[in-house]
């Protein structure tokens, strides 16, 4: 008979145990409480969408929910204030331009592990198809009309890596003077500069700024075949036996140049060379 009792109680206190945890478990899965500020954000952005949870993540709040369908991120401050949305997508769910660019890339025959739509405040929506190769990875960024913005190495991290840095009104005021027309498509702050992502007669082009808002530089992919004879001269002049790869337009305070990179087996060089075929040290 003890023996009986002392199982019962030892199967009881297991039960309310399992009960304990799987209490701990749905609390997690609903998230935390948030305001009603967060919430009313949401449903402005989103109306008659229903959170499924809620979460933090430096620093912000974020809604999880469905967005036609698919698995997202809104990601907002805690006043209230809309950044960002990330979504998770098909690959048949891209933009047919997308889907082409990428289909006609260097990168068509790698494996294709992750797609998102990333959606941020003030700036165009970027498509992001994560590939890979082996031991490398790779983040495409493409806008709606399949240009290739850029292309990161992936360094995980998450959605957060997509969160927008602000930009002054002097830097907006530069962009909008030096490439009227352009799209904002990324920006990103870096230790010493900021990044910001553009696109421009279609072109996709990386414009730089020192942190107080100074413009450092500005740059674009150019095809070898439309590099001036001369300035290939000069590039193979500079370094004989090497091999051009790649080649960038620069501009900058001080003057533009070609940025050629060329090769020898496992040797990558870069040479600066101007218009004129002036070779800068």
């Amino acid at each position: 008979m003890i023996m009986k009792l002392k199982m019962f109680f030892m199967l009881l206190a297991a039960g309310l145990l399992s009960l304990n945890l799987q209490s701990c478990d749905d609390d997690d899965d609903k998230g935390i409480a948030v305001s009603a500020e967060l919430q009313n954000a949401f449903s402005d952005k989103y109306p008659d969408t229903r959170v499924m949870k809620w979460e933090t993540e430096g620093g912000h709040y974020v809604a999880e929910f469905y967005n036609d369908r698919y698995e997202a991120d809104a990601w907002f401050t805690p006043d209230g204030v809309w950044q960002m949305t990330e979504t998770d997508l098909p690959y048949n769910a891209l933009p047919a331009a997308v889907r082409n660019a990428f289909q006609s890339s260097q990168y068509a025959q790698w494996r294709v592990e992750d797609v998102d739509m990333v959606e941020r405040r003030a700036m165009e929506t970027v498509y992001v198809i994560e590939v890979e190769s082996g031991n490398q990875e790779i983040d495409l960024h493409y806008n709606v009309d399949g240009i290739l913005v850029k292309e990161v190495s992936d360094m995980g991290g998450g959605a957060g890596n997509y969160l927008p840095s602000e930009l002054t009104d002097a830097m907006r005021a530069f962009i909008e003077e030096h490439y009227p027309g352009a799209s904002i498509i990324e920006t990103d702050l870096e230790p010493n500069w900021m990044e910001v992502d553009i696109i421009h007669d279609r072109t996709a082009k990386e414009v730089r700024f020192t942190t107080t808002g100074e413009w450092i530089s500005t740059s674009w992919d150019v095809r070898l075949t439309d590099v001036p004879q001369v300035v290939k001269d000069a590039a193979q002049a500079a370094y004989p036996g090497f091999r051009m790869d790649d080649a960038d337009y620069v501009q900058t305070p001080a003057g533009d140049y070609y940025l050629i990179e060329l090769e020898k087996g496992e040797q990558d060089v870069y040479v600066k060379v101007q218009a004129d075929g002036t070779v800068l040290k």
